[in-house]
């Protein structure tokens, strides 16, 4: 499907407001033509929220999507850690793959300090074995928040197991 939209076009690349002509083909932009016109509407690049705990809100994943889409969110960096708290691994695919059922990009962590400390008892338990088998997946892109600061400074090596999994996992 080809279609063009004319309007005022937010280039966040090069901080300027232009008229344009966007040009899509297939749901890929395939150009962006300067125009000589006056328009009242805007299109801009979608946002991303860089860090969220979509179980915070109460929602599911597709819900949170329908909602988020209207204030013009197109993704999250998610990290599912409240609900692996609970739930562990099976928690973390339930929101994948509830995910998975609208057109939202999200892109899940592995939730890494679930507890998030040694004193809870949230039912339940992540280690570097679960971390490594989180991360083989190609739907899990990054090894979520280390709140485990001190386990980090003071070189827990589960901790540090963790981090090393990951950075061999994902090449970081």
């Amino acid at each position: 499907m080809l279609f063009s939209v004319k309007s005022n076009l937010i280039d966040v690349v090069s901080r300027e407001i232009y008229p344009a002509e966007v040009t899509v083909s297939n749901g890929e932009i395939i150009s962006i033509k300067r125009v000589d016109a006056i328009f009242d509407t805007y299109i801009l690049p979608g946002f991303i929220d860089a860090h969220v705990h979509i179980e915070s809100s109460m929602l599911l994943p597709s819900e949170f999507a329908r909602i988020a889409v209207k204030h013009g969110s197109v993704g999250t960096i998610s990290d599912p850690h409240e609900i692996a708290n609970v739930l562990g691994i099976a928690g973390v695919e339930y929101m994948i793959d509830n995910a998975r059922q609208v057109p939202f990009h999200f892109y899940f962590g592995a939730p890494s300090c679930v507890p998030a400390t040694s004193s809870e008892t949230a039912g339940a338990v992540i280690d570097s074995e679960d971390i490594d088998h989180l991360l083989s997946r190609e739907d899990i892109v990054y090894l979520a928040e280390m709140m485990n600061f001190p386990g980090v400074i003071y070189k827990d090596p589960e901790v540090l197991n963790k981090i090393k999994i990951a950075k061999n996992t994902k090449n970081l």
